[in-house]
Order: structure tokens, then sequence, then C-alpha cells
């Protein structure tokens, strides 16, 4: 990946640095700037028009010296060793510095900062895109939406100046969690622990059977992986999260794009192809089973997306999960397929036909009937 990272308070830790020379220049009391949570990136708006003439007078001489978390040189060292292209972007200009790229250059050797290229610009944004990043690392909240804004994954660095905001995209305390965080994007899915945190908030926010159905979709894709040798964890997570788009209410062709949606905006690329590919046996939008509910044009985007899949054995799994999975348990996959049939007056034969092909693959590939593989109580409860 393409990994863009901030310095101020996401490798270094500037807002404690700062606050003395805040204290100094605008004549305020120390503590009490403390006391307030305020240092050189959360001025009141009436010191704001004096931003520019305190840059001027402390960052050339200061800047270079800021210390850096204690774990952000490894934390670096780490993903640029994992072969990740490490771009830092800082919004540093002309106006703050007299020389930005000679400051920054100094203060990052101090700090043994591993990285290909330095970029100092006003508009992080911008340079992601020119960049072609893949994931932005920076406690600046507005920089972090407006990267997500161009489809590029944000992971925001906890830090005095953004206690109290809350996004949906991946919030770190350290560089470990940092490095975590770039992993589970890099993969395109997360671990289960914060699937399962996904599931729960989300079935907080719309209560349903469709969450436990997901729980027994996860523990049946589980089982049938590692049966048939494949990744039982990625197994788990995405059958945990193919129906992670009933998130934002009661949807039927919605949730299917909604999810999508909201894993791609978390990073999480293989979850969000899940999300799109698990009701589509047959490949074919106009066997979809329920409402067309999203604006025409974002159908259209569905049909695409859908008609450039070349679907794969995990695709096929999620497929075969979320026909077996009922939100109590395993169900006969013919009698969950009547039900369907009898509720919405419509379940094709092409792919009546195609879900029990896929079954019929998985017990070839795994060298047992489906019995044998699911044997034992699944019940939505249970942890994996």
């Amino acid at each position: 990946m393409n990994i863009a990272i901030d310095i101020d308070d996401t490798l270094t830790q500037s807002f404690d640095y700062f606050l003395p020379f805040v204290a100094e220049y605008f004549g305020a009391d120390e503590g009490e700037l403390r006391a307030r949570n305020i240092s050189y990136s959360t001025l009141p708006e009436a010191w704001k028009k004096r931003e520019v003439p305190f840059a001027r007078a402390y960052f050339d001489r200061f800047a270079a010296d800021t210390p850096f978390k204690p774990d952000a040189a490894w934390g670096v060292g780490l993903l640029r060793a994992a072969g990740h292209r490490i771009v830092i972007i800082t919004r540093r200009s002309d106006a703050l510095y007299t020389d930005p790229y000679q400051t920054t250059r100094e203060e990052l050797a101090k700090g043994g900062i591993p990285y290909d290229k330095l970029i100092c610009t006003m508009d992080k944004a911008a340079a992601c895109r020119e960049e072609q990043i893949n994931l932005l690392i920076d406690d600046m909240a507005e920089h972090c939406d407006a990267a997500v804004r161009q489809g590029i994954p944000a992971v925001l660095f906890s830090s005095k100046g953004n206690q109290g905001i809350c996004r949906e995209y991946p919030r770190v305390e350290n560089w470990r969690e940092a490095v975590e965080a770039a992993r589970q994007i890099d993969r395109g899915y997360p671990d289960k622990a914060q699937a399962r945190q996904l599931l729960l908030e989300a079935e907080e926010i719309n209560p349903g059977p469709w969450a436990d159905h997901g729980r027994v979709a996860a523990q049946c894709a589980q089982r049938i992986a590692q049966a048939c040798g494949m990744d039982g964890e990625k197994a788990y997570v995405l059958g945990l999260l193919h129906d992670i788009g009933r998130r934002f209410l009661v949807r039927d062709l919605g949730h299917i794009y909604n999810g999508y949606q909201y894993m791609t905006r978390l990073g999480f690329g293989a979850a969000a192809r899940i999300c799109l590919s698990h009701s589509f046996a047959t490949q074919n939008l106009d066997d979809y089973i329920g409402q067309f509910d999203i604006p025409p044009d974002e159908t259209a985007r569905v049909r695409r997306l859908l008609d450039d899949m070349v679907f794969d054995d995990m695709d096929r799994l999620i497929q075969l999960c979320d026909a077996l999975a009922g939100s109590g348990g395993v169900m006969d996959m013919e009698e969950r397929m009547a039900d369907v049939r009898r509720r919405y007056g419509r379940y094709s034969q092409e792919k009546w036909d195609k879900n029990l092909e896929i079954k019929m693959y998985f017990e070839r590939k795994a060298g047992r009937s489906m019995e044998e593989i699911l044997g034992g109580p699944i019940r939505p409860g249970e942890e994996a």
C-alpha cells in the first residue's frame, strides 16, 4: 500500500510540546491552557488571527526538536519493512516556516522516521489523490474526512486536539494499534473481535433477527472453510459482516449497497465485496428477491460492480452460508428457499438450482456431506 502519515500529534507529541510557547506568546497561564485543552491546534477563535505570526515566531526555531511518540519510529519502520511505501504528508507551508522541507527533514531525521517521500502542503486530500494513497493516518478529523470522501480509507490517531470527536472509521491510541489497523485494511477485513463489535453496534442501531442470522452464517462459514482447507478466520468474519448494511435500517437492495459503501469507507475491501456478492448466486441483479429501494444511479452502480466480478470460493461460500443460516441455527437449504419463496412470492429456479450446485461443490471439496461438516449445534450466541 501507499500509506500517508501526518507528523504533528501523529508521529510527535506536539500538543504538549508547544503549549508553553502558546502560553508565552499569547500571555496566558500555562496551567489554565492545560485545563482548557488549548495548544497550537486548538486555539480559541479570538487568537486565530495571530496564528501565523505565532507560527513564524516559534516553528522555525523549535519544531525540529519536537519529541516523537516512543513507538513512532518502530511502527513506521515496521510498515515500511512490510513493503508499504511511506509518504509523510504534513500541513506545513512557506507561510508558517522559512523552509518547511528543511525543518521537517531535520525533525524526521532526529526522530529516526523512515520514509519514501515528504510532502508539505495545505491540501492533504489532493496530495493523497496525486500519490495514489491507499491509507491516511492523521490526528485531524478534517483531513481524514476529506480523504474518506475521495474513497481513501483513514485511521484517526487519538490526540488531545481531537478528544470527543467520533467517526465511523478506526481510531487508534498508539503505533502498535496503527500498525494493526493498517494490516487489517491491507488484507481487506477486520479481526474477529472488531467484526463482532461492528455487528453489535449495528444491531443496537437496528435490532432484529438479521444479526443472529449473521452469527450463524459466520460459524457455518468457518466450519466449511476449515473442512475445505480455506481460511477459517476470514470466512467467519466475512460471514459475520455480510449483512452489515442493515446497520442503516430496514432496506432490501439498500442493505447490499449500504454495506458495500460502509465497508469500503472503513477500508475493508474484501468485506465490501461480500456485502455486494452474497445475494447474487446467479450473478444476476434482476434475480434479486426484494425491493429495489435505492436510487437508479446506485442501482446501476451495483449492476456494474456485480457484472465486473469474477466470483471466487469465498464469494460462493458466503452465498452458501447465507442460504443455510437461519436466525436460530442451521436450516435445511431447500426448506429455507421455500420459505423465502412463500414470503416474497418468488424465487427463481435458476437461483434455487445454483444454491444446490454451490452446496454440492463444497461437499466435493471437503469430501463430506454438509450435514457432516456442520454436525453439532450451531447457535447465534456461540463464539467460534
